[in-house]
């Protein structure tokens, strides 16, 4: 194999450009946005553009995509970028040029060889890094050693470069489109792609994207990674791979793509989303239904829908993964993050909002004292009061909207989408309803878990109705004395109410009988005349995450093996009640019924 040079940067051509679209940190889509700039402004769209603005589409308005500065009326004599750096001196684009301007000197003497060393610079190489061109070197060499690999001269250089060399090829999805061309079969574009590399061609030269390091002349034996890392050690990209190698994931042996693919082997044909894409963002298959796991993170999700994104879901749920930031870069991850704000707190802060059960089981809890100012702009579309006319369950239609709001960041669009997705709701419905004919609207399941709140303040003759479910064999006497050690009333009912509601009918008809013997008062609220009111305490929602999610589980153990604490939040319901070995077996949340699309494993320190 034969280094190329370190330091030749090679621009992209034609073809790979078109690659690049909405991509305002690229010079040249930033100039393509200047095709209707008014022609008699006396400053040029290039200097705009390399400034780093582009053309807003008003007048002679310009923003810069990194900062927002935006400006307008241009005299003569301007200098855009001039006026940037004086308006806004801390934009960082900015001081990347001013960086590279002052890398000029370092570059001049890091580039000039020995005299014995047989390489010789033209003048233009000896010029400073463009600045057109952000992180590119505008200069060229006369000429080149026969070896440049075993040539005194050749030094890796890559530790004074700018951050990014070809920002254009950040992205490993952009390298591997450029490998369309690529004559070899014994080593993968996606291998070269994975370490950093994109096709620059000729023949099997590859450039890397981060330290503009180009190889050629790959053997069967060559790995990528290791090429990169031997010939360029100090280039950034190579750094983070020799950061990513000490991750600390949960399963150590799905760390490898191979390993993690192979565990799709039986991946139900029906799931929409391929186990190419699930392997690639770290997920491996757990062998049920359509359940898959993060090696790193061991975030895990499930109910895979058309058009999801395992990128874009892992980010969602799991932003501080390890293995998805190295992959992805903490960019991604903001953007993700930015469309779903608050996500997390929601689930948490809402799991214990009262629940109406004789209405359809909710697909989104939403955060305590949501405006009905909101709600009434989510109900006032045409695409809304078009599906009510129509007959829709105004608290369906309301679920629904919220809950394309949440995973989408945006309204519907069309009444057809709207209805498509209502009547799915409902076929959704159905089918619960069929899988648990036993538990019906009126049962006493389902009363004790729509007053489950209030039950929570009001029982207190809890210990009565535990010997019951014990004397019964509806609970172990383990479970029996983890509830029973409880030191206070109200902690001894919340564990009592929860461990009912995920026994089932039996307890639930136990849990009836007792109270008629030992709350009469109790029981005529609940049972007969149905009217309990839940009344909030404590508003624990403006306490820091990690305080929450202490006290939930300072309050609970597993409701299903009594024995662990509580580690899993479901998603989208955020109930907080059975530990990671518990979680796998359940498709349906134990408190309120409602299916479980994916989870969310909680630490404290």
């Amino acid at each position: 194999m034969n280094v190329i040079g370190s330091f030749l940067p090679k621009l992209k051509n034609d073809a790979e450009v078109t690659e690049l679209k909405y991509d305002l940190s690229c010079e040249l889509y930033r100039m393509s946005t200047y095709s209707t700039f008014p022609s008699n402004v006396p400053v040029s769209e290039r200097s705009l553009a390399r400034a780093g603005f582009y053309y807003t589409g008003l007048k002679d308005k310009v923003k810069c995509y990194n900062c927002g500065l935006m400006l307008d009326n241009w005299k003569k004599g301007d200098s855009a970028l001039e006026k940037h750096k004086q308006l806004y001196p801390s934009c960082s684009f900015v001081q990347s040029l001013t960086s590279v301007t002052n890398l000029g000197s370092s570059f001049r003497s890091a580039f000039s060889p020995p005299a014995t060393s047989g390489l010789n610079f033209s003048h233009s190489s000896m010029q400073a890094l463009s600045l057109g061109q952000v992180g590119y070197y505008s200069g060229s060499f006369s000429s080149l050693p026969h070896n440049p690999v075993k040539s005194a001269a050749v030094e890796d250089l890559s530790h004074l470069r700018p951050k990014a060399f070809n920002p254009m090829m950040s992205t490993e999805e952009s390298r591997l489109l450029s490998f369309k061309a690529w004559p070899l079969t014994f080593l993968s574009p996606s291998s070269l792609a994975k370490a950093g590399f994109y096709y620059v061609g000729p023949s099997d030269r590859v450039a890397c994207f981060a330290c503009g390091g180009q190889l050629s002349n790959w053997e069967p034996k060559d790995n990528a990674i290791s090429e990169h890392q031997r010939h360029f050690p100090n280039c950034p990209f190579v750094e983070q791979i020799q950061n990513c190698s000490s991750l600390t994931g949960f399963n150590l042996g799905m760390q490898n793509y191979i390993g993690r693919f192979r565990t799709f082997k039986n991946w139900p044909v029906t799931v929409p989303v391929h186990p190419q894409q699930l392997a690639d963002a770290g997920f491996y298959y757990v062998g049920r239904n359509d359940d898959v796991k993060c090696f790193c993170c061991d975030g895990g999700l499930r109910c895979w829908e058309t058009g999801d994104d395992p990128w874009v879901e892992h980010a969602k749920w799991f932003p501080s993964c390890e293995y998805l930031i190295y992959r992805k870069g903490q960019e991604f991850v903001r953007q993700v993050q930015a469309r779903y704000p608050h996500l997390l707190q929601q689930l948490l802060s809402t799991a214990d909002t009262p629940v109406d059960e004789n209405t359809e089981v909710p697909i989104i809890h939403f955060e305590p004292g949501e405006n009905t100012s909101e709600d009434a702009v989510i109900m006032k579309t045409p695409m809304v009061e078009a599906v009510l006319e129509m007959g829709f369950s105004r608290r369906l239609v309301k679920q629904t909207v919220q809950s394309k709001i949440l995973t989408t960041g945006e309204n519907y669009k069309t009444v057809n989408d709207l209805v498509s997705d209502l009547i799915s709701a409902e076929d959704e419905k159905k089918e619960e309803e069929k899988e648990d004919p036993s538990e019906k609207i009126t049962s006493d399941l389902a009363l004790i878990r729509k007053n489950r709140m209030a039950l929570f303040q009001c029982l207190t003759c809890t210990l009565p109705i535990l010997e019951s479910l014990l004397s019964s064999k509806i609970i172990s006497d383990q479970e029996h004395q983890v509830i029973k050690q409880k030191t206070q009333t109200s902690l001894q009912a919340r564990e009592l109410i929860d461990t009912i509601l995920v026994k089932g009918n039996s307890a639930a008809d136990i849990f009836r009988n007792c109270l008629q013997e030992c709350d009469p008062a109790l029981y005529k609220d609940l049972f007969v005349e149905k009217k309990m009111t839940y009344i909030p305490t404590e508003d624990v929602s403006g306490l820091p995450m990690e305080e929450q999610l202490r006290r939930l589980q300072e309050e609970r153990t597993c409701k299903v093996c009594m024995d662990k604490e509580v580690s899993i939040v479901f998603i989208p319901c955020g109930h907080l009640v059975v530990c990671k070995e518990c979680a796998p077996s359940l498709r349906k949340c134990p408190i309120c019924r409602g299916t479980i699309k994916g989870t969310v494993r909680t630490f404290l320190s």
